[in-house]
């Protein structure tokens, strides 16, 4: 009589000397992996499993695990350690770290944030930093950062109209686009001078988790540890803190985002041009998270959204446009 065959997921536990029985409990944590956390009577463990898109180059799964795997070689603390991927499944094990999202930011927390990126630069010399590769979306200069910000509308823009997107397109012609251009325009000038138009000296970027904030953090016992990093790699320091500052998910203050980036100004090597870069590329980001609020209006962003929570499409993208509008209306309508 033939054996069943076993499931490729509890192969890859049973290779890892996790044995059943095994409870699976599913972690809404992300917008593009689906996040489980996995207990049995000897542990727990986190499984991911990474949306992959036909038309979507990204390779989660070999950068978090890439990188995780060299902090791990690097002795780096406070993020999951990498446990094993299975490339044809799409998924990977890490280890599990206690702790909740923080339910009120304080100086404090800021201050251990500023400290772990501080923490990745020190390990810019280690064996196998230079090889890693760039951050997402990462930016070496003035130019790269405005065209971020213009392809991210653009893309918006380039969605076929629907019935139930037109309120969305409406948004994105009337307010981003005209807002983009005239960011663009203002910035104009700056691209004229050699020193700031020119590429980022290497020595200037840093080990940068890339989706950076308090969204991606848990807190334990009054210490943070960091997860996610998918889209993690060498960046400007400076989108780093625009990021840390724009991220709408779990929001830092005026004050807290000046406390962050004042802290890595004066931790970092070459950190003191960081806030003056801050300063004029802010709007630029802001503009920018604006538009990934209404990723939604692209179908395949719905389905990642779908793959990583679960959560159906319908009623989804007027939830995203309310909030686009919302961190418009808050962050970004003075600039118009």
């Amino acid at each position: 009589m033939n054996q069943p065959a076993m499931d490729p997921l509890h192969e890859l536990y049973r290779r890892h000397g996790i044995a059943g029985p095994i409870t699976t409990r599913r972690i809404r944590a992300g917008r593009n992996s689906e996040v489980s956390h996995l207990t049995n009577a000897g542990g727990q463990w986190i499984l991911k499993r990474y949306c992959k898109e036909p038309n979507d180059q990204r390779d989660r799964m070999g950068v978090e695990f890439g990188f995780l795997t060299f902090l791990e070689g690097a002795g780096a603390r406070s993020v999951p350690k990498p446990l094993a991927k299975d490339v044809a499944l799409g998924c990977a094990l890490y280890s599990f770290l206690p702790g909740e999202r923080p339910a009120a930011i304080t100086p404090e927390l800021v201050t251990q944030a500023a400290s772990f990126v501080v923490s990745l630069d020190q390990l810019r010399e280690s064996p196998g930093a230079k090889a890693l590769p760039a951050a997402a979306d990462s930016c070496s200069s003035l130019r790269e950062h405005l065209a971020l910000m213009a392809t991210r509308v653009g893309r918006l823009r380039a969605v076929r109209r629907e019935p139930d997107t037109e309120e969305a397109h409406a948004f994105v012609a009337e307010r981003l686009q005209p807002l983009c251009e005239r960011l663009q325009r203002g910035l104009a000038h700056e691209l004229e001078n050699p020193r700031l138009a020119e590429p980022l000296p290497h020595e200037f970027r840093i080990l940068s988790p890339s989706d950076f904030g308090f969204h991606n953090a848990l807190l334990h016992e009054g210490r943070l540890s960091f997860v996610d990093f998918e889209y993690a790699g060498w960046d400007d320091p400076a989108k780093l803190v625009c990021d840390f500052i724009c991220q709408p998910e779990l929001p830092v203050s005026d004050v807290q985002g000046r406390q962050f980036c004042e802290e890595l100004s004066s931790q970092l090597s070459h950190g003191d041009a960081i806030g003056q870069r801050v300063r004029k590329l802010l709007p630029v980001h802001r503009l920018k998270w604006c538009c990934i609020l209404l990723n939604e209006l692209r179908i395949e962003d719905r389905r990642r959204r779908l793959h990583a929570t679960g959560v159906e499409p319908e009623g989804l993208l007027a939830v995203q446009l309310a909030k686009a509008q919302g961190y418009f209306d808050e962050h970004l309508a003075p600039l118009t």
